[in-house]
């Protein structure tokens, strides 16, 4: 039998070579397709990959190709990584310019001269934007309110002072230095307690790790005051899990207020949106917590200042009061002894006047008497001597009577006034109390635990209010 002809295999990819390139040569052609078996040679600035296709019911591979890129296409992938913050990997679907190659060793391939930056924030644009609408959708507690989303964690309120923080970073995450340096090194001398709650947070597929920590946080029950999620920087694809749809609805469910501080500086996550409060590195996390409190002890200090000035203020209008009504009390003592003493020199005049009088009067009676003594027998004699005695010590009696009853009016009058000096209502066992030097009637700006002075009528009294119960004045055991 005679021998088959045949050819080389180096002849045969030879005239493979040649037809490919002669069909092929200086075409260019911008294909669709996903990146998988992803190698690069960073000395020689070199990748290698394949470049498939899929089924769009499925995950079966539909069409494959051998790809690499080096010099001009190498330098465009660069650029796209830095535009896209997106690394070029495994299992990326882009779109690339390609040239068609064969070669006799290597066989069929296709090397990537382009790469399209904006095909790539398109479509991670486009699976966010479906995040979103999905989380309002699905769930009544988040709103989509103008440009931003109303959450039930935005809704809540945050503590007046931030002190006990939940944190949740990577353990070797310089971010997460940062905001304990922050934290700890402030200028107010604010103290912080920070419970580390360590995870990946970094990677999709690491969503669950993370969810994990969040749940923990929850089921601990301790009251913290603030959730905080902290990453440094890193690109983009980095902070994909930040835009996983299960983390986003339980940060915008969580019971307590979350604050990130995800170091990226260019978009802002699912996470961020649904957040509390969204930083866009940790330290400005921690600031953000230092200054809600620094806003917080301003306030108390200006109620303290305004609290001063209405004290002093106060105190001063009723010092005046209480001089003014010290005077007033002294004055209308005087006119009121002036009175009296004008009134007991009239009754003195009266009394001197009418004893006069009364005098004459028995003068005149005594002279005629004299005479009938003198006409009339002894025993008359001795009968008009009887009754003058009788009128004399009448007389006497009656003046000194109207004299006692009047010195005893006057007395009266003297008492009355030494009863409404103050010094006698304290003698009574009436008190004066005083806080912040300042005299109260009410009880009703009076706390316990507050600091009173008491004023008796020997002393005063620094005394602490232990108990405070309300007395409506009606009670009859004072």
């Amino acid at each position: 039998m005679e021998p088959h002809p045949y050819i080389r295999l180096s002849a045969l990819n030879d005239m493979i070579h040649d037809t490919i390139s002669a069909r092929f040569a200086g075409q260019r052609f911008w294909v669709l397709a996903d990146i998988t078996n992803h190698s690069y040679k960073a000395d020689k600035k070199i990748h290698y990959f394949e470049l498939v296709e899929k089924a769009q019911n499925g995950n079966a591979i539909t069409a494959k190709m051998m790809g690499k890129s080096w010099g001009g296409g190498a330098v465009r992938i660069e650029e796209f990584e830095k535009n896209t913050g997106q690394t070029f990997t495994n299992n990326l679907h882009v779109l690339v310019q390609v040239s068609v190659d064969y070669h006799p060793l290597y066989g069929l391939s296709v090397s990537v001269l382009d790469i399209d930056s904006n095909f790539m924030l398109g479509i991670l644009e486009q699976q966010r934007n479906a995040t979103l609408e999905r989380l309002v959708k699905e769930n009544d507690y988040i709103q989509k309110v103008g440009d931003g989303y109303s959450t039930f964690n935005s809704r809540l309120k945050l503590p007046a002072v931030i002190q006990r923080v939940a944190l949740i970073s990577s353990s070797s995450s310089a971010g997460n230095e940062d905001f304990r340096h922050t934290m700890q090194h402030n200028d107010f001398g604010y103290v912080f307690q920070i419970d580390d709650y360590y995870t990946v947070v970094q990677g999709d597929n690491n969503a669950k790790l993370f969810l994990n920590k969040l749940i923990e946080i929850y089921n601990t029950r301790i009251p913290y005051d603030a959730v905080v999620i902290n990453r440094g920087g890193g690109s983009q694809s980095d902070f994909l899990i930040f835009d996983n749809y299960n983390i986003g609805r339980a940060v915008a469910k969580f019971p307590i207020p979350v604050i990130t501080g995800i170091g990226h500086q260019k978009n802002i996550s699912i996470t961020d949106l649904m957040a509390h409060t969204h930083t866009k590195t940790p330290t400005k996390a921690a600031e953000f917590i230092i200054a809600h409190n620094r806003s917080f002890e301003l306030n108390i200090l200006s109620l303290q200042q305004n609290i001063l000035i209405k004290s002093q203020q106060l105190f001063h209008v009723h010092y005046k009061e209480l001089n003014q009504l010290k005077n007033a009390i002294s004055h209308n003592a005087r006119e009121l002894l002036q009175i009296h003493r004008e009134e007991l020199a009239k009754t003195n005049q009266r009394i001197i006047s009418s004893s006069r009088s009364v005098l004459y009067g028995h003068q005149k009676q005594l002279i005629l008497t004299a005479h009938q003594v003198v006409q009339s027998p002894k025993m008359l004699l001795q009968q008009k001597k009887n009754a003058l005695v009788h009128i004399k010590s009448a007389i006497k009696s009656s003046a000194n009577d109207y004299l006692r009853r009047e010195k005893i009016t006057l007395e009266h009058h003297m008492k009355s006034i030494q009863m409404m000096s103050p010094q006698n209502i304290l003698r009574k066992g009436y008190a004066i109390v005083k806080i912040n030097e300042k005299i109260i009637s009410s009880a009703e700006n009076i706390q316990a635990g507050q600091e009173i002075e008491v004023i008796l009528k020997d002393a005063k009294l620094k005394s602490t209010v232990k108990e405070k119960i309300q007395y409506d004045g009606r009670e009859t055991d004072l």
